[in-house]
């Protein structure tokens, strides 16, 4: 397999603004308790692993169940599934439909055969199919109805990524790791966060140096650190330039 490198930054507003123009603009609204809109960023709003300020006019999807927050495709949201994009492959698992985004995502790339998704929710299985329903990526999409960590049993697959999680590496997704990776073939499995368990664990030394990181990792990193909109960085900066300068042995 060819090694995974980022070509274009995920932390820019032009990457955010590429990925809204390919997720397109569903006319067909989900019945309740879903509901559809297409508000504007007011204020902060966060990236992925960093605080920030937007006042980005463009109207971006956000899905809601009895006016709970879903899912919502925000920087941060896009920005979260760059590397799980980057990394599709194969045979492709994924928990949790959302709005569609990652699965519409990569069923585009050529090297992705077959995007299998678990989605509790046939309310929204059926929206997707209905809005969607002219997409050609539709034609590598399967989408099983039931709970992941109850169905998904049996698979084999090239990468498994998790996004079922309201809040950023929450104990359940140790547990559900061991639980699928046991019932499972999966290649490579990641999840919703897996990111920043990394540069926690070289934050507290519980892995030793920046060697033991994938090179894109390493390049995702930095493309965080040195974007310009980037004011409060989540670690120190001596230690990220430390991991970049680590980068260059792992190209070598």
């Amino acid at each position: 397999m060819k090694p995974r490198i980022l070509t274009t930054n995920p932390f820019t507003d032009t990457y955010w603004h590429q990925e809204l123009k390919f997720y397109g603009h569903p006319t067909i609204k989900p019945p309740a308790p879903l509901a559809l809109d297409w508000p504007t960023i007011q204020g902060r709003c966060d990236d992925y692993l960093n605080v920030n300020m937007r006042f980005d006019p463009t109207p971006f999807p956000r899905l809601c169940e009895n006016g709970r927050l879903w899912m919502s495709l925000t920087p941060m949201e896009v920005q979260s599934a760059a590397l799980a994009v980057l990394l599709a492959h194969g045979n492709v698992v994924v928990g949790g439909l959302g709005l569609g985004y990652y699965a519409l995502r990569a069923a585009a790339k050529r090297d992705v055969k077959k995007v299998t998704v678990y989605e509790i929710n046939p309310i929204l299985i059926a929206w997707f199919k209905k809005a969607f329903a002219r997409r050609k990526e539709l034609a590598k999409i399967e989408i099983i109805e039931g709970d992941l960590r109850k169905v998904c049993q049996g698979v084999e697959a090239d990468l498994a990524f998790v996004d079922i999680y309201p809040t950023l590496l929450g104990d359940e997704v140790i547990t559900d790791s061991r639980l699928l990776r046991r019932k499972n073939q999966f290649k490579q499995y990641i999840y919703w966060g897996w990111e920043r368990a990394w540069l926690d664990a070289l934050r507290h030394k519980l892995i030793k140096n920046t060697l033991c990181m994938p090179s894109y990792l390493l390049e995702f990193l930095k493309m965080w650190h040195t974007t310009e909109l980037q004011a409060n960085h989540t670690l120190d900066k001596a230690f990220i330039k430390k991991a970049y300068a680590a980068t260059e042995l792992l190209y070598a």
